[in-house]
Parts: C-alpha cells; structure tokens; sequence
C-alpha cells in the first residue's frame, strides 16, 4: 500500500509539472509516463486514465486533506488551507479547470454535495428538514462554494484566499442563521 501511494505521488507529481508548460488536453499518458520515469503499464495499473489521475489528485490534496474533521466552527479555517494550497499551485489548477470542460467541475460539485450533506445531517439529528429540502439545501450551498472557487481559478486567482475566505465567511454566517430560522419555523417548500 505504501509502494502504490508513493508511485501514485509521483505520477501526480509529474502531471503536475507537465501542466506548467503544457495544456492539460495535450498531456498524454506517455508524456506522464516518461516524465514519471515509469512504464505506461505502471500508470494503468494506478489509473484509468489522465482524467481519473486528475480526479485522485484533487480528491487527496484537497478534499481528503482539508475536509476530515470540518465543523461548522473550523470551516473558515479548512476552507482557507484549501484555498491556500490552491494558490500554492496555481498553474497546475488553473490549466486543469480551465482545459478539463466541465469534467473537474462536476467531481468537485459532487464532492461538495457530499460534505454538505454530511453538516447537514450533523445539524438536523432529528430530521426536521425533510430529504427533498435537504437535496436541495445541499445543492445550492454547493453550487455556491463551487462556483466561487471555480470563478477564482479561472480569473487566475487575483484576489487572495483570505479575502476569499473571509466574504465565503460571511455567507456562512448568514446561511446558518437562515437554516436555523428554517429549521426553528419549521417551514416547507
């Protein structure tokens, strides 16, 4: 296990630099391959493809890493580490959201979607909040952060993860007051 996370590091690595001179729709297994020092059955025998390589490497260095014991207390905190590492390597995101279509964009949604589904839950032990509004809930909240650090990236990241994190902490607030307003009036849609 030790050995097949180590390869699967490098491999990410490896993309990660290739990304600095190259479009991410032009990487291809090879180059990835031969940058990694690997053979190309080494690298399939990791990942499917460049896109599920892709996928791990948001999915560890981000959500993996950030997102294990996130509360409602600690999220301005985890959500800046992540908008920090972000930033921390900037090419590498902006190319991969910016050449991946859409791809990247919906992995990080549902990813999202579950953490949010996850407070949610947390919050509303008794089940107030019926499955539909939940769904729906956990949509628009997920949409949102998604869609603030997506328009970052593609704007190339001008204003800092502090100022971001700082406005996303402010809705946070507000968003948390709403839900408890919701939840304490017992509303429907």
């Amino acid at each position: 296990m030790v050995n097949s996370t180590i390869t699967k590091t490098s491999i990410a690595e490896s993309l990660k630099e290739l990304c600095h001179s190259k479009g991410f729709e032009k990487i291809t297994i090879k180059d990835i391959s031969e940058k990694c020092g690997i053979n190309r059955q080494t690298f399939y025998y990791h990942f499917q493809d460049k896109y599920d390589l892709l996928e791990w490497i948001y999915k560890t260095e981000l959500i993996d890493k950030y997102t294990q014991d996130i509360s409602f207390d600690n999220w301005p905190e985890k959500f800046f580490m992540i908008l920090t590492e972000i930033k921390n390597s900037k090419a590498f995101y902006i190319n991969t959201i910016t050449h991946t279509e859409d791809y990247m964009k919906s992995s990080m949604l549902y990813q999202a979607q579950q953490i949010f589904q996850y407070a949610i839950d947390s919050l509303d032990e008794t089940k107030v909040v019926n499955q539909t509004e939940r769904d729906f809930i956990t949509k628009f909240f997920a949409y949102g952060v998604c869609g603030t650090i997506i328009e970052w990236i593609e704007n190339g990241m001008e204003a800092s993860p502090d100022e971001i994190c700082c406005r996303m902490t402010t809705m946070r607030d507000l968003c948390e007051k709403a839900a408890y307003d919701f939840v304490s009036d017992n509303r429907t849609f």
